[in-house]
C-alpha cells in the first residue's frame, strides 16, 4: 500500500501568543486555516489524527517561522 500525501503547507504566520496555520487537503480539495493552539481542542478523528501527525514532523520548522507568509511544497 502507498501512502498518499494528504496536506500540503501553505504558510503560518504568527498572531497574538499563537501561530495561524494555512494548509491544503489534498484529499478534500480545500484550503484549512486554523490557529495552532487550538487544534488540540478538536474532536479526535482520522483527519485530526493524519493532520496532527503532518504537522508534528514540521513542528520545529513551524515554531521557526521557516513557513511565514511563504508556499511551500512539504
Amino acid at each position: 500500500m502507498t501512502n498518499l500525501i494528504r496536506y500540503k503547507m501553505l504558510s503560518t504566520e504568527q498572531i497574538s501568543e499563537d501561530r495561524r496555520i494555512h494548509v491544503f487537503d489534498m484529499q478534500q480539495q480545500q484550503k484549512l486555516s486554523f490557529n495552532y493552539e487550538s487544534l488540540k481542542r478538536t474532536p479526535k478523528n482520522n483527519a485530526y489524527e493524519e493532520l496532527t501527525d503532518f504537522l508534528q514532523k514540521r513542528k520545529l520548522k513551524i515554531d521557526n517561522g521557516v513557513y511565514d507568509n511563504e508556499e511551500h511544497a512539504s
